[in-house]
């Protein structure tokens, strides 16, 4: 299995061998690209290992928040194989996209208020796409999908039961404020402000620098409780690249009052892990891929 994970400024590669149980990480593996060529650096690095890429394996890839926009909008009245094709037009001015250069696709919104029938729209450019998919498919002939890192990532805290917010950040890109409960995504928002979070000195974290971030953790928990009546938030849990996790971790504490954790690897990719989070969206997509090869296992589970 090949999973690529694109973002502003780089491209990264997980090749794990998936069955009905746990993945077993093979190659994790990451390459900078320069003017949007994530084409070409998804060919480079899969043919760094060309034994893996023998007779179409199965091929997943993750765009990075700075490759899409997410939306969240009325189930429009259409047939659901309708619908995707649709969402062009019901966005065009919900995205900065024209309609003619739109692919969009969409899930469920899992929490709906009365009388409410959301969902979460997921918005790309063709032209980016077309280049992407055309290198996906001189690798191989068996696409499992396009997905969202928002999609991807949430693969990795299904072990959440109490209400939390979790923040994902990596490199130079907006950030997802995700709120989970009994291991499922509830409410996702992507916040490019919070774009530098990561690269906070330790000297900007001690003179604030972290507050912004507190004050988005803060929204996310209150739509979750008001808007939505949900349960109130227990704790935050923080997967961002930052060398200076002690001071931001107490900085959130200590502006929200709440118990602030960092996130943990699953065990089966500790060892490849690059330990900064970086890898999260390719192993999300690893998750996401299993799931889409083995539904019946995951049904089951």
């Amino acid at each position: 299995m090949l999973t690529f994970a694109l973002a502003k400024g780089g491209v990264s590669l997980a090749i794990a061998e998936i069955n009905e149980s746990t993945p077993a990480l093979i190659v994790s593996d990451h390459q900078e690209v320069a003017d949007g060529q994530w084409g070409h650096a998804m060919q480079e690095l899969a043919h760094k290992y060309p034994k893996y890429i023998k007779g179409n394996p199965a091929l997943l890839v993750v765009l990075g928040p700075s490759l899409y926009q997410s939306v969240q909008l009325d189930r429009p009245k259409l047939p659901a194989a309708e619908i995707s094709q649709a969402l062009k037009y019901s966005l065009r001015d919900l995205v900065s996209l024209a309609p003619a250069d739109i692919i969009a696709d969409y899930y469920d919104s899992p929490v709906q208020l009365s009388g409410q029938d959301k969902i979460n729209a997921i918005v790309a450019d063709k032209t980016m796409l077309q280049g992407v998919l055309k290198a996906a498919q001189e690798l191989s002939e068996n696409i499992c999908g396009i997905v969202a890192e928002e999609q991807a990532v949430s693969r990795l805290f299904t072990q959440l039961q109490e209400p939390s917010v979790v923040v994902y950040q990596h490199d130079i890109e907006p950030a997802l404020l995700q709120v989970y409960q009994q291991g499922e995504l509830q409410v996702n928002r992507l916040v490019r402000a919070l774009e530098q979070i990561s690269a906070l000195s330790a000297d900007e974290i001690s003179l604030g620098g972290g507050s912004p971030l507190s004050i988005e953790v803060q929204r996310s928990a209150d739509y979750f409780e008001r808007q939505l009546r949900q349960r109130p938030i227990k704790q935050v849990v923080l997967a961002v690249g930052s060398k200076h996790r002690a001071a931001l971790q107490q900085q959130v504490a200590d502006d929200l009052g709440f118990e602030v954790q960092w996130a943990e690897y699953p065990l089966w990719a500790q060892e490849l892990a690059t330990a900064d989070f970086a890898d999260f969206p390719v192993l999300g997509g690893v998750m996401l891929a299993r799931e889409l090869l083995y539904p019946a296992k995951e049904q089951a589970a």
